[in-house]
């Protein structure tokens, strides 16, 4: 009995194989379809796996370089009222030296020769979607940008009015 199951296995693979081989071989690459973009807004490093399993080292490594940008060249404030004035309300975290700056939300990553990573912090004006230090948005209703869904769950709380005031930074 377990001789006839394993011979129906390798007779099934073995015809997938020979249907693999049928379809035109001269197709062009032009005639290819185009493998996906390997760029997308993500909020951690745990979110590049939505990339394939292949490019989790090099988009972690990415992700890794953007924080430590972030960290060298974010404004700081001496206090929070300071920060949000100047970045908008409940958009300060408090770094490490105890001072303030903007909010690191999320990361623009592409992956590809040379992978990269950029800091994303919230939008403005209570959008939903990020913006980078150049200012450039990232909005999730622009359906060019591939947003995880970490990613468009932090955009949307981001951009959601707060109620009774300002959340605590840690």
């Amino acid at each position: 009995m377990r001789t006839l199951v394993f011979a129906r296995v390798i007779a099934l693979f073995g015809f997938a194989a020979l249907l693999g081989g049928c379809g035109n071989a001269n197709t062009t690459s032009a005639d290819a379809p185009q493998s996906p973009a390997m760029r997308g807004v993500i909020a951690s490093a745990s979110d590049c796996v939505s990339f394939g399993q292949e490019a989790v080292t090099a988009c972690a490594a990415a992700i890794e370089r953007a924080v430590t940008r972030h960290e060298a060249s974010s404004q700081t404030y001496s206090n929070i009222e300071a920060c949000e004035k100047a970045v908008g309300a409940n958009k300060c975290e408090r770094a490490a030296s105890g001072k303030y700056r903007q909010k690191l939300s999320a990361f623009m990553v592409s992956l590809g020769s040379s992978p990269r990573a950029e800091p994303l912090y919230p939008a403005k004006d209570g959008a939903v979607g990020f913006q980078s230090s150049d200012k450039s948005t990232y909005l999730a209703s622009d359906q060019s940008v591939t947003f995880s869904r970490l990613a468009l769950s932090v955009a949307e709380m981001q951009a959601s009015p707060k109620k009774g005031g300002r959340r605590p930074s840690l």
